[in-house]
């Protein structure tokens, strides 16, 4: 989900655009797992923090996260792990 060139964006359905706030994306027990770095209409991309281990994170898994925006603004959502390169972690909304 890392943002690249125009050619890319045009490839992709959704615009992606690079977070400048500290937003943390917590599991569902409530523990960070990372900085939101990326977010698109479909998706998000989290660098998880360097105490969480990414193998836990299986391509293709969904799970339950909570995203926190700064004020403790706080968006519960399930997500679908779909890519999983070193401690980035792309995910799709799903319902």
């Amino acid at each position: 989900m890392a943002l690249e060139g125009n050619g890319e964006q045009e490839r992709r359905r959704f615009i992606r655009l690079p977070v400048q706030e500290n937003i943390r994306a917590l599991d569902s027990k409530g523990r960070d797992i990372g900085r939101v770095e990326i977010i698109g209409a479909g998706g998000i991309q989290i660098r998880l923090s360097d105490d969480v281990p990414e193998e836990q994170f299986a391509p293709g898994a969904t799970l339950k996260i909570s995203v926190v925006e700064p004020g403790n603004v706080r968006n519960d959502m399930k997500v679908e792990i779909r890519v999983r390169d070193g401690k980035i972690l792309g995910v799709q909304f799903v319902d």
